[in-house]
């Protein structure tokens, strides 16, 4: 990972799925982060497990500024009302732009799996949601209970997120909504994952800045994939620059089963 040129706008940025990584593969996925030019990672399906505490240790060793979902701002592990023993979340590693953590705006259903900072941006600060969301199988039909845990928690993303003060924002990282135009058959998407992409997109004006890229950034055992990673710009933020970018080799070399998504502005 790169410097940053002093005066520049928003950071270059880059999500990746590391599947809860064991201590092998999160010594793999540092290899491969290393070598990105991304100053924001955000790095999703994280846990409280070896794997992801090296990933944490190592970006701070090299004196990075990491902050977890799972844990508050004091560095405590959080306490999950949902007594979940196993929960999922998110890292975000500065190497270059300052990230003040943004307390008190918690998602009200899995708040563990959100994670609220703000980073500089060429007009003031810009609000940055890194997310990991609740997932069911589009492949396998998945249990009730997976299934309308998925539902209850993308009803409380979206209303949490159309409750919030306004800003410019980047909505960044794994949604586990399939985006639209997927050319693979996936019988089990949930219809309230294409009613919340609708409503980020349309009812709150965020713009999906991969929108008609078909190429996927999860593929399944079978090779049946889709788009679950998001940069989604809100309507207040000036954004340009290209657009994101998908590299397969983190899934290919079978470090995860995601690919990564990065933009550059």
């Amino acid at each position: 990972m790169t410097g940053r040129a002093p005066g520049a706008g928003l950071p270059s940025i880059l999500t990746l799925n590391l599947s809860r990584p064991p201590v092998g593969r999160a010594k793999a996925l540092l290899e491969y982060l290393w070598l990105r030019a991304e100053e924001v990672l955000v790095l999703t399906e994280t846990g409280w497990g070896a794997g992801s505490d090296l990933v944490a240790s190592v970006c701070r060793g090299a004196g990075y500024s990491v902050q977890s979902s799972l844990h508050d701002g004091s560095g405590r592990r959080r306490r999950l009302a949902s007594g979940d023993r196993a929960p999922y979340g998110v890292l975000v590693v500065s190497r270059g732009p300052e990230l003040t953590r943004a307390d008190g705006l918690d998602v009200p259903l899995m708040p563990e799996r959100v994670l609220v900072t703000e980073m500089p941006g060429p007009a003031g600060p810009v609000r940055l949601i890194a997310v990991y969301g609740a997932a069911s199988d589009p492949v396998r039909y998945a249990s009730s209970v997976q299934r309308q845990r998925k539902r209850d928690w993308l009803l409380a993303f979206v209303t949490w997120l159309n409750l919030l003060p306004e800003a410019p924002t980047l909505i960044v990282g794994d949604l586990n909504v399939v985006a639209p135009g997927h050319p693979d058959k996936l019988p089990y998407v949930l219809a309230e994952e294409r009613t919340a992409y609708d409503v980020l997109t349309s009812g709150l004006g965020y713009r999906d800045l991969a929108a008609g890229d078909l190429e996927p950034t999860w593929v399944d055992h079978s090779g049946v994939g889709c788009r679950y990673d998001y940069v989604l710009a809100s309507a207040d933020l000036e954004v340009t620059g290209r657009r994101p970018e998908i590299d397969q080799a983190p899934r290919l070399r079978g470090l995860t089963d995601h690919a990564a998504l990065s933009w550059r502005p």
